[in-house]
């Protein structure tokens, strides 16, 4: 077990990494596992073989066994020696919120106050370049996302609902992640490993389903648009194999793209996959169907006696899954699919009925190969299936058209699900719009614009600042506090003041406001652009007052509903402080405003213990 130690003299507490289980329970170690959010940087507990145990156990001299009281009278197993009294790590993680692992030696235990990693923008801030670190994020593996969709090709949340639904934010997020790999890669030169693999091309590489009852018909010929294509008329029926090409065997190449013609509903497509971990084979279909609601399900099968429906099983070391498709076009025109195997293997393996956060099932390259491509119904397919590492590009785009396409009236972006807060004092019904969602929207839109140089991208962007302009209480954003403008990442009333949410408004309108639009003949695009300018310097204004507000001085506080609640603080949880310092060093550097960095700093303190002064 692992223990602490308490200096009466001095009134500070020392972390013993050589004080061990013999003191506490000889045949238990306790483990710390600490709850890491998916956006930051993991501390792995080290699970310790009992050779290894026993390298770090000690037994100060003269230590024994005493009784302690904690907290008006609490009674407590602790230990003391002649100058010491030894505290067990558990009560310590608990009384003062630390956390602590072996290290990779297994020999030293090291202690943090904060169990998330304090990152700082690494460069100057460019508004078409990386947007953050988000690079670095993976919004698709996330638990509360429930799958890509394979309508539209971005996310699909659980977050507050169990009928996934569109959440701006996260989609958002999304595009913005991939952006960022879209321009880290053209720096490191690694858009130069991307090249594609072509299957498909050769008219003998596509095969016929076997079985005696699974006709299947395959028609070569030359499209005018499309070159070289194939005709399929096969059974509609998902046990049909219909036909099929079979996938280079690289597990590094998961991604699929193609362009195919459906002429009906009962069209669809299979995606084979092999796991390397057990060599089980997972078949992903892609059919016409809104499976209840459901973007992913797992298939089901009639029961012996025909009337009793019941998931499919695994048979045969074989399960299957579907997903709800319907392209980009409608049914009778070309459309262009683009999937990840990767994640929707994951994602349909994690979309269990009963499933629990710790069933989320995260893949990497390598974990799987592709094995074949197969189509049924009646449709036409360009015989070109490229095969790729990434869809950077495609997933980027996808969102950023999602944006375009879902924007409402008052220009944003509204979130479908109800969202209650601090216990239902605070409720927002559906169709609420948030600050976060407008700023990130606009941060996609502009570099959308810049990169596919479509006027629809800047015209969308513009249109989300109409919300920054609405008081919440009237649908919008803006919010007043003390006088000060703030942006809502939760339009409430009363308001609640987020300050994460509010600070990535800020840089979506930094966003905008730095976009070039010299080269447009359209003066209100110039003028919107100064219009965001100004809710900028608006919202930086407010900053500078109302920060000291998010202060503890051990730590920082996630939102101000307290304040009109008459509760206690809402504290933030590391990893939200983590957020805190990362997004005020950026706006610091965009301001080039020494308050806002002194401020950041004294916050990177409180990760690493220090607190400010008492009386």
């Amino acid at each position: 077990m692992k223990c602490w130690r308490w200096r009466s003299n001095r009134h500070r507490i020392y972390l013993f990494f050589a004080c061990a289980s013999l003191l506490l329970l000889s045949k238990h170690y306790l483990t710390v596992t600490v709850p890491i959010d998916e956006e930051d940087e993991e501390l792995n507990p080290v699970d310790l073989k009992e050779k290894e145990k026993e390298k770090i156990e000690c037994e100060p001299t003269g230590a024994v066994e005493t009784k302690c009281t904690a907290d008006n009278g609490k009674p407590l197993r602790c230990w003391k020696d002649e100058e010491e009294v030894y505290f067990p790590f558990s009560y310590i993680k608990k009384r003062f919120d630390m956390t602590g692992k072996l290290g990779k030696d297994g020999s030293t235990f090291e202690l943090f106050t904060s169990y998330a990693k304090m990152r700082t923008p690494d460069k100057n801030y460019y508004p078409l370049g990386p947007f953050g670190h988000f690079s670095t994020y993976s919004v698709e593996t996330r638990d509360r996302v429930r799958c890509i969709s394979a309508k539209t090709d971005v996310p699909m949340s659980t977050q507050w609902d169990p009928i996934p639904y569109y959440y701006p934010i996260q989609i958002a997020q999304y595009g913005l992640q991939h952006y960022s790999r879209i321009k880290l890669d053209s720096v490191s030169n690694k858009s130069d490993d991307n090249a594609e693999v072509l299957v498909g091309v050769q008219s003998k590489e596509w095969k016929g389903a076997a079985g005696m009852h699974e006709t299947t018909e395959r028609l070569f010929f030359n499209d005018e648009e499309k070159g070289k294509v194939v005709n399929i008329s096969a059974g509609h029926a998902l046990s049909n194999a219909g036909a099929y090409v079979y996938l280079d065997k690289s597990p590094d190449l998961h991604v699929i793209s193609f362009d195919w013609k459906p002429y009906d509903a009962n069209s669809s497509f299979t995606v084979l996959a092999k796991m390397k971990q057990d060599d089980l084979l997972v078949l992903i279909n892609y059919v016409f169907s809104e499976g209840d609601g459901k973007c992913v399900w797992q298939d089901e099968e009639k029961s012996f006696d025909d009337e009793t429906i019941v998931l499919k099983p695994r048979k045969d070391g074989q399960v299957s899954y579907s997903y709800s498709y319907s392209g980009s076009a409608p049914i009778g025109e070309w459309s262009t699919v683009t999937r990840d195997i990767l994640v929707d293997v994951a994602r349909a393996l994690s979309s269990g009925e009963n499933r629990k956060k710790d069933d989320n099932v995260v893949l990497h390259p390598g974990d799987l190969r592709l094995v074949s491509l197969g189509f049924r119904g009646q449709l036409t397919v360009r015989q070109q299936i490229a095969q790729r590492k990434e869809q950077d590009s495609h997933a980027f785009r996808s969102s950023a058209d999602w944006l375009v396409e879902n924007q409402d009236k008052k220009g944003g972006w509204a979130v479908p699900v109800e969202r209650s807060i601090a216990d239902r004092k605070l409720v927002l019904p559906p169709g609420w719009h948030s600050a976060m969602a407008q700023g990130h929207g606009i941060s996609v839109l502009t570099r959308a614009y810049n990169q596919f140089n479509d006027k629809k991208y800047l015209s969308s962007a513009i249109n989300a600042l109409e919300l920054f302009k609405t008081n919440s209480s009237e649908g919008g954003v803006r919010a007043e506090f003390f006088g000060y403008i703030w942006y809502e990442e939760y339009p409430t009333t009363p308001g609640s003041f987020v300050l994460n949410g509010f600070l990535y408004s800020l840089i979506g309108l930094y966003d905008l406001s730095k976009l070039d639009v010299s080269g447009i003949y359209d003066d209100s695009a110039k003028t919107k652009v100064k219009e965001a300018q100004e809710m900028y310097s608006v919202g930086i204004r407010s900053l500078k007052q109302l920060l000291p507000l998010y202060d503890t001085g051990s730590g920082t506080i996630y939102d101000l509903r307290h304040v009109a609640l008459g509760t206690a603080p809402n504290l933030a949880r590391w990893d939200y402080h983590a957020v805190h310092v990362y997004l005020l060093k950026w706006i610091a550097g965009l301001e080039k405003d020494e308050f806002l960095n002194k401020t950041a700093d004294r916050w990177i303190g409180y990760a690493y213990g220090k607190r400010a002064k008492h009386n």
